[in-house]
């Protein structure tokens, strides 16, 4: 007597060859969900309406929630979509203490550093360059921009020494480095008048354009010992109305009430660099940035930059890293930053920018593809030619090396074109082909689960990317000029194919009968994925004999024993379920009557 009883389906495991699959794990396994041991379907996404049209460029969204009283910030219909042409567009909400302006930051490679708020977004008004440039300095001591003093008048004996320079400050209160400093010598308690305290140019023309000038500080040292370096705040003068010239009476503000005013903290606050192509927001109020390799040879594309913590404007570049080959992207675990190369790996390590440690693998795992790069609470993952790699405490692992092989890794699953997002303990995947839609594909796939394992999706040949909510959790897939949200809570179900391992017999056998148990109250009611199994059809049921398909029917019965082609044998059998609803299982015998003993 021979049957089969499958009732505990589970997904395919290319690794594997497809007869030394355990039995009820798959060669070929198309939208299931198979975390519940049924063959069930994902659910398919559900259509969202941003309150502005998705561009047929777009390639990235942030959806930034309004505040409306009583709404949730996961609520997807009460907010304001923002949308980007460059799919590599890393968009970071602001790590600032009581930011009244709700910044966002924004860095692509067709952008560069970008930022906006979120009364500007609410208009749609054009992102900001990052940054607050500075008076300008050279090496040689003094130029244009320097502070003059102008006179010293009144006061007394003793002589004394002090400096004084000046910042710019723009609408939002970021502040520049400052100007060279002009020291002079003289009498106590005088009035200093400090002159060439330069405006600012005006800089909201360029594109993007900085954010305007508002103020200028002046800042002087105190009376004290050689050396002294800590500047204190004498005054915040406006911007742009002619007021370059002030008379610090320092008989008024004296060193010892100067000492309780706010010193300078942006001594070597830069903008940060034009060509960021990205970057990576860590957990103590610091962003991590790297740059773009300069096409026509002139080197970059390794360098790391870090902006000081909770100023994301300010980037002082003696900070700055190299790793040894180029930058692909940044993932984050923890304090650790995890940068992912066209070589060697790298992490950087530290609760401040400025006391970061760098450490370079010593394996070899360069990765494909930056849109591919996921952070998940067990390491940092991506795609590399030898599978799915991640790098987490210990260390560095290929986690697929157990479900799928390298040659059909590189041959199927394009590791090259990949974007993904963490979905529960998966890994969620768009495969853009090189002709882009409608020929792209997708895959989920879950290393934590070899049960699971990994199953391809039929429906993403039209999607152009994917990525995650951050205020909702929910993955959101852009499939031309729409917005759809990934497995919502639905009964419904994309149509699945599921075919099983070779079945080796020692000895040629016929199989008489079948029957395949399902919920018919659980048909999916989706005219989607057609090529995965008929509309009119249930569940579909193929068998194949020795290689050779012998039978490919619509199951005319749920449960009931159902006759299949006689007058052969065979010692090598396979058998595909295609359905749209939720399959329970499925017993193979000889004979009706040893069927129901199955």
């Amino acid at each position: 007597m021979a049957v089969i009883r499958i009732q505990d389906f589970s997904g395919a495991v290319p690794v594997k060859g497809d007869r030394a699959l355990p039995d009820g794990f798959a060669v070929e396994s198309v939208n299931t969900w198979l975390y519940g041991s049924e063959l069930r379907g994902i659910r398919p996404p559900t259509l969202l309406t941003p309150p502005s049209p998705v561009l047929a460029s777009t390639r990235r969204i942030l959806r930034a929630p309004k505040r409306t009283v009583g709404q949730l910030p996961s609520d997807l219909t009460d907010s304001v979509w923002v949308q980007f042409d460059d799919p590599d567009t890393d968009i970071v909400k602001g790590q600032l203490v009581e930011d009244q302006y709700e910044r966002w930051y924004a860095c692509s490679p067709a952008l560069g550093p970008v930022y906006n708020t979120y009364a500007r977004m609410l208009t749609a008004s054009p992102w900001m360059r990052l940054g607050v440039p500075g008076p300008a300095i050279n090496t040689t001591g003094t130029n244009a921009d320097t502070p003059t003093i102008v006179s010293i008048t009144g006061g007394a004996v003793p002589v004394l020494t002090r400096s004084y320079l000046y910042t710019w400050v723009n609408q939002y209160g970021e502040e520049s480095a400052p100007s060279l400093p002009v020291t002079g010598s003289g009498n106590g308690n005088a009035v200093w008048t400090i002159g060439n305290i330069k405006d600012p140019p005006n800089l909201t023309g360029q594109s993007p354009p900085y954010a305007a000038y508002t103020k200028k500080r002046l800042y002087r040292t105190v009376t004290g010992a050689s050396g002294q370096t800590t500047y204190y705040r004498v005054v915040e003068i406006d911007a742009g109305v002619g007021t370059l010239t002030y008379a610090d009476d320092t008989n008024v503000l004296t060193d010892a009430k100067i000492v309780n005013n706010l010193t300078l903290i942006s001594t070597s606050w830069q903008p940060p660099p034009v060509d960021l192509q990205g970057w990576i927001a860590m957990p103590n109020g610091f962003l991590i940035g790297f740059d773009r390799a300069d096409p026509a040879g002139g080197g970059g594309g390794n360098n790391l930059y870090f902006s000081d913590a909770y100023h994301f404007h300010a980037w002082p570049p003696e900070w700055k890293q190299a790793t040894e080959t180029p930058i692909v992207g940044l993932g984050v675990l923890g304090q650790t930053c995890v940068v992912a190369t066209q070589g060697y790996p790298a992490t950087v390590t530290g609760s401040k920018p400025q006391t970061c440690a760098f450490t370079k693998a010593t394996t070899g795992e360069p990765c494909l593809s930056r849109g591919g790069i996921v952070s998940t609470p067990d390491g940092v993952i991506y795609p590399s030619q030898n599978g799915l790699v991640v790098i987490g405490p210990g260390g560095i692992n290929n986690v697929t090396q157990s479900i799928i092989t390298r040659d059909e890794w590189i041959k199927s699953y394009s590791p090259q074109r990949i974007r993904a997002v963490r979905y529960q303990n998966g890994y969620l995947a768009l495969q853009v082909a090189a002709s882009g839609p409608p020929n792209n594909k997708g895959f989920f796939l879950d290393p934590t689960s070899l049960k699971v394992a990994l199953t391809d999706l039929s429906e993403f040949d039209n999607v152009v990317n994917i990525m995650t909510d951050v205020w909702s959790g929910e993955v959101l897939l852009i499939e031309g000029a729409n917005v759809y949200r990934w497995d919502p809570p639905t009964t419904d179900m994309w149509p699945v194919r599921w075919k099983s391992k070779e079945f080796q017999y020692p000895f040629k056998e016929n199989f008489g009968a079948y029957a395949i148990y399902w919920d018919a109250l659980r048909v999916g009611t989706t005219t989607e994925g057609p090529d995965v199994c008929p509309l009119a059809d249930q569940v579909h049921f193929k068998v194949w004999a020795n290689r050779t398909l012998r039978y490919d029917m619509k199951v005319p019965a749920n449960g009931q024993a159902i006759k299949l082609p006689s007058g052969f044998k065979s010692d090598i059998w396979q058998f595909e379920i295609a359905a749209r609803a939720p399959v329970y299982s499925l017993h193979v015998a000889s004979s009706t009557k040893e069927l129901r003993a199955v």
